[in-house]
C-alpha cells in the first residue's frame, strides 16, 4: 500500500479494511521512523490511525498477552504504554514522560482496567484524544478497547470529581526513622497515652489512657520490618494493605481484627497504616497537616493528631517484604515528607464502563 492510500480516512465497518489499513499506518511509521512524542498526527498526515484501526491493531497485538504479569502499578503502567507503542509502529521510549496525552503523536492515554471504575487524574476528559482501555483478567490482556474522549464522556453520570494528597520522602530517604519521638500536646492532653496502652478492638474509640504513645507503638511495630508476606496479585494494592493492617492490629491491640474502612484505618490506636510498594504515599483526602477535626474519632483530635506509620516493602513474583517503617504525626508529617502539587490536591474524575467490556 503506498504512503497515500496509508492515510486514507475510512468510514465503512469493512473488518478486511480496517485491518489492511491499520497494518499500513504501522509501515509507514516504522519506515518513517516516527516518534511517539512527534507533533500529534491528523487524517493529512502520515502515521494517522482511526480509533477503529487502533482497535483492531492493538487488540491483535496484545489479547492474550501476559507481559503485565507480576508487575506492580507504577511498572505494569509503564509496560502497558511500552506494549501499545510497539504494537502501533513506535519505538517504546525508556521512560514515559509526563506529558498529555502520554503518547502524543497518536494522541492517545493508556489504562489498564480489571474493574469498571475508570479513574482520569487531573484533567478534564478531551473529546479529541484516544483512550486505549487494557482490559486485564487476572494477569492476562482479555481485550483491548479504544473510544474516543467525546464517546468516554458518555460514561460520566455524575460529573464528580474526587481530590486525595499525594506525597513522598524528602530526597529519596529510605530506612526506618521514628520521625516524631512524641504525640502532639493535644493529643497528650486529650488521650494520655502511654508505653502499654493496649486496646481490645481496633475500630473501639480512643480513650484516655488506653493509647500508646507513638514511640511505644513505633517499638511494638519494627518487628515488620523484614517480615514476608504474599504477594496476593501484582495489582491487589487493598489485598497487601490489608495483610500489613491485620499484622499491625495484632501488634497494637489485644482484640481480633476489624476494619471499619474509616480514616485512620486503626481507630483505638488513632493509627494511619501505609503500605507503599513505590516511593508515592496516597493519603487520600485527609491532608496530615489539617486541624480539621477527625469525624470518625468524633473530633476529639485533628489530622494533626493522627499517627502515620508508613511501611516501605520490596516486592518479587510471589511475596513483598517490609524494608523500612516510618512513624509520624500529621503535625510533623511534611518534615519528613513533601507533597505532590505544593498545597493542592489530585483530583479524579470516576466514570464506569460499560459491564459488558468485563463480561466472561
Amino acid at each position: 500500500m503506498t504512503e497515500q492510500t496509508a492515510t486514507v480516512s475510512l468510514s465503512a465497518p469493512d473488518v478486511d479494511l480496517v485491518w489492511a489499513h491499520a497494518v499500513a499506518v504501522r509501515s509507514d511509521i516504522r519506515s518513517a521512523n516516527l516518534d511517539i512524542y512527534d507533533d500529534p498526527a491528523t487524517p493529512d498526515s502520515l502515521g494517522f490511525y482511526e480509533v477503529s484501526e487502533l482497535e483492531a491493531l492493538l487488540r491483535a497485538e496484545l489479547t492474550g498477552s501476559r507481559a503485565l504479569e507480576h508487575l506492580p502499578i507504577r511498572r505494569r503502567s509503564h509496560r502497558a504504554k511500552s506494549l501499545v507503542c510497539e504494537a502501533l509502529g513506535y519505538s517504546p521510549p525508556a521512560s514515559v514522560r509526563r506529558v498529555s496525552p502520554r503518547l502524543p503523536h497518536p494522541l492517545a492515554d493508556v489504562y489498564v482496567q480489571q474493574s469498571r471504575n475508570l479513574q482520569v487524574w487531573n484533567e478534564e476528559v478531551d473529546a479529541s484524544r484516544r483512550y486505549v482501555i487494557v482490559i486485564l483478567d487476572g494477569e492476562v490482556i482479555k481485550d483491548v478497547k479504544v473510544v474516543s474522549g467525546s464517546d468516554l464522556a458518555e460514561f460520566d453520570r455524575t460529573g464528580t470529581v474526587t481530590s486525595k494528597f499525594q506525597a513522598a520522602r524528602h530526597g529519596g530517604a529510605t530506612g526506618s526513622r521514628l520521625v516524631s519521638t512524641v504525640d502532639t500536646p493535644r493529643f497528650i492532653d486529650r488521650l494520655a497515652p502511654t508505653d502499654h496502652g493496649l486496646t481490645h478492638s481496633p475500630v473501639n474509640q480512643p480513650e484516655p489512657g488506653k493509647i500508646l504513645s507513638i514511640a511505644a507503638a513505633y517499638r511494638l511495630l519494627m518487628p515488620m520490618v523484614g517480615t514476608s508476606y504474599p504477594l496476593v496479585g501484582a495489582a491487589q494494592e487493598r489485598r497487601r494493605g490489608t495483610l500489613v493492617h491485620r499484622d499491625v492490629c495484632k501488634r497494637v491491640c489485644s482484640g481480633p481484627f476489624a476494619d471499619h474502612g474509616q480514616f485512620p484505618d486503626v481507630l483505638s490506636q488513632l493509627l494511619e497504616v501505609k503500605l507503599q510498594l513505590s516511593p508515592t504515599v496516597d493519603l487520600g483526602r485527609e491532608l496530615p497537616s489539617s486541624d480539621q477535626p477527625v469525624s470518625a474519632a468524633n473530633g476529639v483530635v485533628s489530622a494533626q493528631d493522627v499517627r502515620y506509620a508508613v511501611f516501605y516493602a520490596n516486592a518479587s513474583e510471589s511475596e513483598f517484604t517490609i524494608t523500612g517503617l516510618v512513624m509520624v504525626t500529621g503535625a510533623d508529617f511534611f518534615s519528613e515528607f513533601h507533597q505532590f502539587g505544593g498545597k493542592t490536591s489530585n483530583r479524579k474524575l470516576q466514570l464506569r464502563l460499560p459491564p459488558a467490556w468485563f463480561d466472561n
